[in-house]
């Protein structure tokens, strides 16, 4: 029997996938950080109209402790995007992230005086396996929950996905995907293509794209993904390619995932016909293929602070503090440097 080179790839495609599965027997291990991915990159921005929050704004995990949801929304920008990444550090999967806005919170300066500083974050995301579900909480703070990802693609360049979570049904295990979908989309390439596109362009205007994020609780889970911190996290994500492309995004949630007569899933999650309040059925929006993303190395907050981010000395231990400039995170950080051989960084976002 004959194999084309074309087969041949497929198969061997198919056995490295394989490796990166949610039933691998592989073990999971830190992948850390910076990462530098590929991908194809489905992005609609968020122009919010409110400063409320729907419950599902963050997952049903996080949401039960104020420390993973410390801030105050203020809204602003944000975005929704689907990615699909062929290359990465832990394999190819899949990924749904919402990002919903700024969030306000009060940081205290070299002067000992409280301040308020504004950060976006990633309030709730999907990944269809395990290895990124479990590094991306521990290197980023990122709250990844699994999810299965259905795909459907066109001739014409038309795409369509829906997402069935694992943290949607009620299960504390996150065991199986839900049968609903709790997201989908369409994506129609109908205006430009072949655009250059770079994040870069996020500090042209003025956007501060640092993701400032707080700490994860972990919870016991059928695949061991779920890794919590103890830190807030800070991070300065980049998307660039050469070949970007307009197009139209439909929404149409359908009928959903609610249960029952109500309006919301098993979880509590609102239902809304185009998924996000204030979104319309039909969104312009951007598809960058062949797309570079990138993560850098975190900066992290230490526990070692009230909520407000007042540092606490040891009754045993004189301190003493430097400033230190990190320009490529739009943040600052404090060294504590006890006076013996023992030297402990404890870093603030500013």
């Amino acid at each position: 029997m004959k194999f084309s080179a074309s087969c041949l790839f497929a198969v061997i495609a198919g056995l490295s996938a394989a490796q990166w599965d949610n039933n691998s027997t592989a073990p999971i291990e830190l992948a850390p950080a910076p990462w530098t991915l590929k991908g194809t990159v489905y992005s609609i921005t968020l122009v919010p109209l409110s400063d409320d929050l729907p419950n599902k704004a963050f997952p049903p995990l996080e949401r039960q402790y104020a420390s993973a949801t410390e801030g105050e929304y203020l809204g602003i920008l944000g975005m929704i995007q689907i990615i699909r990444y062929s290359e990465s550090p832990v394999g190819p999967y899949d990924e749904l992230l919402i990002v919903p806005g700024f969030f306000k919170y009060n940081h205290t300066n070299a002067e000992g005086e409280r301040e308020e500083k504004k950060n976006v974050r990633v309030s709730r995301i999907y990944v269809s396996q395990k290895y990124t579900c479990w590094n991306g909480r521990t290197n980023w703070n990122i709250p990844k929950h699994l999810a299965r990802f259905d795909w459907t693609e066109k001739e014409n360049g038309e795409t369509t996905v829906k997402i069935y979570p694992h943290d949607t049904t009620g299960d504390l295990s996150e065991s199986t995907p839900a049968k609903k979908p709790w997201f989908k989309a369409t994506f129609k390439p109908d205006l430009v293509n072949g655009l250059p596109f770079s994040t870069d362009l996020y500090k042209i205007l003025g956007v501060n794209a640092t993701l400032a994020q707080p700490p994860l609780p972990s919870a016991s889970s059928t695949y061991g993904e779920l890794a919590g911190t103890n830190h807030w996290a800070a991070t300065v994500p980049g998307q660039v390619t050469d070949n970007a492309s307009l197009g139209v995004y439909d929404l149409d949630q359908g009928d959903g995932d609610v249960e029952g007569e109500g309006n919301t899933n098993a979880v509590g999650d609102e239902y809304f016909p185009n998924f996000w309040p204030g979104l319309l059925r039909f969104n312009a929006g951007i598809k960058l293929e062949n797309a570079t993303i990138t993560f850098r190395t975190k900066v992290a907050f230490s526990l070692q602070c009230d909520l407000f981010g007042v540092l606490f000395c040891p009754r045993n231990i004189t301190c003493r503090f430097m400033r230190v400039s990190l320009k490529d995170y739009d943040i600052g950080a404090w060294k504590f440097e006890p006076e013996d051989e023992k030297k402990v960084i404890i870093s603030y976002m500013t």
